[in-house]
């Protein structure tokens, strides 16, 4: 039954991510991309989206790194084990490598709680993968205005 209340806090987690990471998306697109077009120079634009896009994920590893914490705070829940002082920096780094899905040997999660950490994984991979379509997108639209201001 614990195990069912772990997925469900993880499903939770992957519906706020999406809805955050539209939302990021939303004011990448809406209003960093058209005030840096007004204010910066051309080649500037897509890093200051590009820059909306990574504070949008790092939010994202942030909100799952206090997930985790509440989660092994509760040893029926789980617990992490390794190179873990109790240290909340240490599941910062451990979201983030969840969340790049990279992984590391030096930190291991046991029980429940490692469902939390498997939806991380998914989650991650489809955000960074949005932000890379998103960011390709607007990059080409922003060169093909370009272009057709020069003809």
């Amino acid at each position: 039954m614990i195990d069912y209340v772990v997925w469900f806090i993880s499903t939770i987690m992957v519906i706020a991510t999406v809805i955050l990471h539209y939302e990021v998306i939303m004011v990448v697109s809406d209003r960093i991309i058209p005030w840096a077009q007004k204010c910066a120079r051309s080649r500037r634009v897509m890093a200051y989206a590009i820059a909306g896009l990574l504070f949008g994920h790092i939010l994202e590893i942030w909100l799952f790194a206090l997930a985790m914490n509440a989660l092994v705070a509760f040893p029926v829940l789980g617990a992490a084990e390794g190179a873990f002082g109790n240290d909340f920096s240490i599941l910062l780094y451990l979201s983030s490598v969840n969340y790049t899905s990279l992984g590391d040997n030096g930190i291991r999660l046991i029980g429940p709680v490692r469902a939390l950490a498997a939806s991380e994984s998914l989650v991650g991979m489809m955000m960074i993968a949005w932000s890379a379509a998103f960011a390709y997108l607007k990059m080409k639209m922003i060169w093909e205005r370009r272009s057709a201001r020069r003809k």
